[in-house]
């Protein structure tokens, strides 16, 4: 797997650099006039009699030409790519990643905006941000080969918008940490745009806070540019009135930096604003909703999309003391996915409960800049909340593990550089506590910190019965898959095409519609499960058997998005928190995905059947795992065609 991605890694980075043909036409023509010079310093070397000073003399030739310097920047660039990407969670991830940055051959030129790239000073971070082999196996819901993502002609612009909070208070380590995060995204093909958290109205403190955030990054590069009076507020409404201070920068590969002040038209002098005013101004800008043909009279309206095309608004970020928001309710304490759709309004009233916590307060200014913003960005962009540690994050190893012995320890996920490469958590929401922890030698485990939420607009879970309303049990008025409530035709496509096989819909009806328990729905019919309570056989007085018989997801959305994580969740948190059981064919590629999720899982003798369950403190010996085996044996599928093998 390392050698396939350092090989798609050289390619991005051949890529990258054919997008400086004008940079290196130029250092062409200073290496023809000096080329003489060149030939002296090979005349020379030739005539030193020790191969000591021959290779002096040749690494001194190397680094003063500048074809030898291009040549030892794409060496470093090739290294950080296979390094950076062979950190990501799987090969679908870096796979993915390759597909969304790399550009299309160019079919005609772009005359309305330039794409000329100047390289930026490079770090050489090594194995700096290398994953554990666990992560590397991590195992994603799909049945399916990855789709491929359709170019665009023009190439685009990605754009990580960060806000920063507290860039004073913070220790010089901690701010160094988080300046060479930002320059690592900015290697990585995603320009980030900073806009720094101030509370002061004095003009000289706040300067002195955007210049020790730009010297900072600046020690890895100079590429922090800080950039003044792009905000204008007039009346109620924020916006950014000089977007070529904006681009430029970030056409050049430098990040701008941007403090949340703005020029007040009313009173005509800068005005200190909200932060969260400032970073939808920046958002409603790059989304390309702030161009009005009235204000580029020379531009026709097909001119006008070419350029909101440009740029891609893929990330929103916030980075303060607070964090990510913390869940009660959740193994691991923590909100590590929010599905907007489906949660905003719950976790909203939660924080507002919570409104004498600074830390609550700062979530809920958190959660409903994400909420804005995600409406405004297409569904693939996604936010990020977490911490200065996190963000500042060097690959350390564990602190419960600092005895000197790495045995079975795992180094600590940077959550920005994780976030940019997967698009996804640090780890699966709809894991159990179990599989949250590290395994230490003596026994004792510790948990696998995270202080981050994953946010996506994400998409609504509709449960049918709401069991918030009618809790699931077998005494409860049984749905019928025939219900108006259910489009019956979208299920019975979703089932198919996830499992890519035509379901005999009659016999399927006849053997489940009298013992429906519930049916969850995601988004537009993009994943769903259909749930029975099922009778053991031959203990017909036995308590019935909550079992899952159908979980699907759309090709197109397996393994990205979060739709699996979000119909499991619903299952096993809001339906049926006391458990659920379910089988697999003992071959099926999904079934590591559901053995990390699952309490407990019997290879079943003599048939080719694996089965899951989650009801905790269930063992081989009790009566609740036979019927469950039993269950699991007595099943019988109700698929058209009989010759392939059981799902």
């Amino acid at each position: 797997m390392t050698s396939k991605l350092r090989h798609e890694g050289q390619q991005l980075c051949r890529h990258i650099h054919r997008r400086t043909t004008s940079l290196e036409h130029a250092a062409q023509k200073s290496w023809d006039l000096s080329s003489a010079t060149n030939r002296g310093y090979a005349s020379a070397a030739a005539a030193v009699d020790t191969k000591h000073c021959d290779q002096h003399q040749n690494a001194r030739r190397i680094s003063k030409s500048p074809l030898g310097q291009r040549a030892q920047q794409k060496e470093a660039d090739r290294e950080f790519f296979a390094d950076l990407l062979s950190s990501a969670a799987t090969k679908r991830d870096a796979k993915a990643y390759l597909t969304r940055l790399k550009s299309p051959p160019r079919t005609k030129p772009v005359t309305t905006i330039s794409n000329l790239q100047v390289s930026g000073s490079y770090v050489n971070v090594g194995t700096l941000f290398r994953g554990s082999r666990a992560a590397e196996m991590s195992p994603v819901f799909s049945q399916s080969a990855p789709i491929e993502a359709d170019f665009q002609e023009q190439e685009t612009l990605h754009v990580a918008l960060v806000k920063i909070k507290d860039v004073t208070q913070l220790a010089q380590k901690t701010l160094a940490g988080v300046a060479e995060t930002l320059a690592q995204l900015n290697r990585l093909s995603i320009s980030p745009c900073v806009v720094v958290e101030s509370t002061t109205t004095d003009r000289g403190q706040l300067g002195e806070e955007i210049d020790r955030l730009v010297n900072a990054v600046n020690e890895f590069g100079n590429i922090a540019r800080r950039v003044d009076n792009a905000l204008t507020i007039g009346g109620t409404r924020t916006r950014v009135s000089q977007r070529k201070l904006l681009m430029r920068p970030l056409r050049r590969d430098k990040i701008p930096v941007v403090a949340n002040v703005a020029y007040n038209e009313d009173e005509q002098r800068m005005t200190l604003i909200p932060v969260n005013d400032a970073v939808l101004a920046l958002t409603t800008d790059f989304a390309g909703l702030n161009i009005k043909p009235s204000e580029t009279a020379d531009w026709d309206s097909s001119t006008i999309k070419e350029a909101q095309k440009q740029v891609s608004l893929d990330r929103i970020i916030t980075i303060d003391a607070a964090g990510g928001i913390p869940n009660d309710k959740a193994a691991d304490g923590r909100h590590v996915f929010l599905n907007l759709e489906q949660e905003y309004d719950t976790v909203r009233m939660r924080l507002q409960a919570e409104v004498d916590s600074s830390a609550a307060t700062t979530h809920l200014f958190n959660l409903d800049l994400l909420h804005q913003a995600l409406q405004l960005l297409p569904p693939s962009a996604s936010g990020l909340m977490t911490t200065h540690d996190e963000a500042s994050n060097r690959g350390r190893v564990d602190a419960a593990s600092s005895d000197g012995s790495n045995v079975g320890t795992r180094r600590q996920k940077n959550a920005l550089i994780h976030n940019i490469l997967t698009d996804k958590p640090a780890y699966s929401s709809s894991l159990p506590l179990g599989r949250l922890t590290k395994n230490e030698p003596t026994g004792e485990q510790f948990p696998l910190p995270s202080h981050s939420s994953f946010v996506k607009r994400g998409m609504p879970v509709t449960i049918f019965p709401d069991p918030f309303e009618t809790p699931w049990s077998p005494h409860a008025p049984r749905l019928k898959l025939t219900d108006p409530l259910i489009d019956l035709a979208r299920l019975v496509y979703l089932i198919e095409d996830s499992f890519g096989r035509k379901l005999d819909l009659a016999d399927y009806l006849r053997r489940v519609n009298d013992r429906i328990a519930g049916v969850i729905i995601a988004g537009n019919y993009e994943g769903g499960a259909i749930l029975t309570w099922e009778t053991p056989p031959g203990a017909p007085d036995a308590e019935l058997v909550p079992y899952l018989d159908k979980f699907a997801v759309l090709k197109r959305s397996q393994g990205a998005g979060g739709v699996a994580d979000i119909v499991f969740n619903a299952m096993v948190r809001s339906c049926f928190p006391q458990g659920v059981c379910w089988r697999s064919r003992k071959d099926n590629p999904v079934n590591k995905w559901y053995f990390e999720r699952s309490r407990g899982t019997w290879k079943i003798p003599d048939m080719n059947w694996t089965m899951f369950f989650t009801t905790p403190g269930v063992e081989v010996s009790d009566r609740r795992f036979k019927e469950y085996e039993s269950v699991c044996r007595g099943v019988s599928p109700s698929w058209a065609d009989k010759k392939k093998p059981a799902d």
